[in-house]
């Protein structure tokens, strides 16, 4: 079998095989540190954000310490990646026809921002010329459809 070719550090030499990751609370503990880095660039990229968003520095060699649980955003990030796992494996796998079952993912919401966007829709008149609790509706004006319960 032939030698699997090294992977190289950014304008160096090729890099040896690089210690497991540690402290996984949510992803399977399985995963190689390449494995970890790939998906680590899926979300930077669907959040607009670099390492030090999630991660805190090392104080010592100024560095991200991934392993590190002192910055709180890693724990938002944690719950976050538990609620994506959530709707796609209990909520979208089992959505009938599954006709609209594209995976959601961290992008599906952030859009390349830190803090997703809040939706506002487009006005649409209706009775009376604005949507009922909308924006331009009467004070006092129903506000729109409840919201929608889970499957049991």
């Amino acid at each position: 079998m032939p030698a699997m070719p090294q992977a190289r550090g950014p304008g160096g030499p090729p890099r040896g095989p690089q210690p497991p990751p540690t402290n996984l609370k949510v992803l399977p503990k399985t995963m190689s540190h390449d494995e970890v880095v790939k998906l680590m660039r899926t979300y930077t990229g669907d959040l607009g954000v670099q390492c030090e968003f999630c991660h805190a520095q090392n104080p010592a060699t100024h560095r991200v310490d991934p392993a590190s649980d002192a910055n709180p955003v890693k724990d938002t990030a944690r719950f976050m990646i538990t609620m994506t796992a959530d709707l796609n494996n209990q909520y979208l796998e089992n959505l009938p026809g599954k006709r609209y079952a594209d995976p959601i993912t961290c992008g599906t919401c952030h859009r390349g921002e830190s803090h997703p966007s809040v939706f506002v829709p487009k006005p649409q008149p209706g009775p009376g010329g604005a949507r009922p609790g909308g924006p331009g509706a009467p004070a006092g004006a129903a506000p729109g459809p409840p919201p929608v319960s889970p499957p049991n």
